[in-house]
């Protein structure tokens, strides 16, 4: 394969990643946000696009920047072919039923409960098609990625996994999650070149054994703080200072306070412990994790690895959620971007790859994008 200056290649090259940030992720965030209130998120699907495209053209493999090829028009043509399918004959029937029988009947409650299932059985679908779509239009060198596997299949482990963790208490979570990284990595492909997928799970049960008890003492401890807090000095002065404030001064009684302090302490407490504590407990597994799956994975003789932390990783969420929370949700193409940073930033690859015999992959192009993982709000990176 020769690049485009048409110089040849070595036979056999190391392989080097690197993030070189551009300019203008900004201007496209503003963009996108006005032109999706005066489209009515009609145009997100070309704003998705084009933050794709100009993060992809970041990420530069010795040298060479990855293009992202995908057009908005095929995300809008995938969400629109998985409503017509499912969400007009879901919306339609919820309406006959809603209209026949009255908002209360039970056969509203069957349908919702089907609808649950329905969704909790293509949630697999929706991210093995995702994925499928992103490498069949990201292009290194003119050579293309490809997913060659089933989503059926896929989407089938991936539902047996949710209903093993539910029975396990949590503990096929390992399991589970190897299972599908190894399914998911054994089916891309790059080029005619297949990446490949090896390691044993056992590692990963240390650092989720700790984690999962972590979680166990920190949820004991909260009901604990807030026991105390409801029969102490602090609940009295907090039911105090609130109940005048949210039922007024007039007409508030010392009782009515107290129960009105009850829900706002353990909403409080609630809200910290699940924006905070479980993400900060669970960042040790999530890095080992991180760290064992990029390790079992090569393409050819290369091998890759990952320093992913847990001290970074909890920078790294605090960093995006404060960007979440300062612009409203429009600065989240920058939390698209520093994902991806953090990943190349923090990769390296051992060993080398015939790069130059790598042909074009012969994988069929779908011509939609990814309707069910937009319809699930997926994320896509």
């Amino acid at each position: 394969m020769n690049d485009a200056s048409g110089q040849t290649p070595s036979p056999s090259e190391s392989i080097r990643v690197a993030y070189v940030p551009r300019q203008g992720l900004l201007r496209l965030c503003v963009v996108n946000f006005l032109l999706g209130l005066m489209t009515l998120s009609i145009y997100r699907f070309w704003a998705k696009t084009n933050v794709r495209r100009h993060i992809w053209s970041c990420v530069h493999i010795n040298g060479h920047p990855l293009e992202y090829t995908g057009r908005g028009s095929e995300l809008l043509k995938g969400a629109l072919i998985v409503f017509l399918i499912l969400g007009l004959p879901i919306i339609g029937l919820l309406t006959v039923l809603t209209l026949a029988y009255g908002p209360e009947h039970p056969s509203i409650a069957a349908v919702q409960m089907l609808v649950f299932l329905l969704v909790a059985l293509l949630w697999g679908a929706a991210v093995y098609r995702a994925r499928r779509y992103q490498l069949s239009r990201t292009l290194w060198r003119g050579i293309r990625g490809a997913l060659v596997g089933s989503a059926t299949i896929y989407s089938l482990t991936y539902f047996g996994a949710m209903l093993a963790r539910g029975a396990s208490l949590g503990w096929s979570t390992p399991v589970m999650n190897f299972n599908l990284q190894q399914q998911m990595t054994g089916d891309m492909r790059f080029g005619d070149r297949p990446f490949m997928f090896q390691g044993r799970v056992a590692p990963l049960y240390p650092a989720y054994a700790l984690c999962w008890a972590l979680t166990l003492a920190a949820g004991i401890a909260a009901l604990v703080i807030i026991t105390l807090l409801f029969g102490g000095v602090l609940y009295d002065s907090l039911s105090s200072t609130f109940g005048p404030i949210l039922v007024g001064d007039t007409g508030y009684d010392e009782q009515w306070g107290r129960s009105l302090a009850a829900p706002v302490i353990f909403v409080v407490f609630l809200y910290l412990f699940i924006a905070i504590a479980y993400p900060a407990i669970w960042s040790l597994y999530s890095a080992r994790e991180l760290a064992l799956f990029a390790n079992y994975t090569s393409f050819g003789s290369a091998r890759f690895n990952l320093d992913a932390t847990a001290p970074s990783l909890i920078g790294l969420s605090i960093g995006n959620m404060l960007i979440m929370l300062l612009t409203l949700g429009i600065g989240a193409p920058f939390v698209q971007q520093r994902l991806v940073r953090y990943l190349c930033d923090r990769m390296t690859i051992e060993g080398k790859v015939e790069i130059d015999s790598i042909r074009q992959s012969t994988a069929a192009v779908a011509s939609t994008g990814e309707g069910l993982a937009d319809a699930f709000d997926i994320g896509g990176m």
